[in-house]
């Protein structure tokens, strides 16, 4: 396929008629806020069968991306960042909420947030906003 704006938004635009809110561009993730709950999208069902699945096997979807950078954090040891970007009202922590938790709702800036997670080597983690 031609990628260009106009594809890539018309992909955007059937996707989103059928509650597919999540669309991949190789592996960058672009999400439409549907301003109304969609069942099970962030259902614990949902996280488990993304859980060791390579980008791109299942549907897009946040969860994908969050275990392809846990992952890639484990197997290369290296630092891994996800840059959430969008304008106001777009649903940047609705959808970093379900990743992180909810203490990063108690974070609000017209200027963006920054979350740092570090974890040890027994999978524990601590959260800084």
């Amino acid at each position: 396929m031609y990628l260009n704006e106009a594809t890539l938004l018309n992909n955007v635009r059937v996707r989103y008629s059928k509650d597919k809110i999540y669309t991949y561009v190789a592996n960058i993730l672009i999400a439409v806020n549907p301003y109304y709950d969609i069942p099970k999208l962030y259902s614990v069902d949902t996280i488990k069968q993304y859980l060791g699945r390579s980008l791109g096997t299942l549907p897009p979807h946040v969860y994908a991306i969050a275990d392809k950078a846990y992952r890639d954090m484990k197997v290369l040891k290296m630092s891994q960042s996800i840059i959430v970007s969008g304008e106001s009202g777009a649903g940047k922590t609705e959808n970093t909420k379900f990743d992180i938790d909810e203490r990063i709702e108690l974070v609000h800036s017209r200027f963006g947030k920054f979350v740092e997670i570090h974890f040890n080597e027994k999978v524990t983690c601590s959260i800084s906003l």
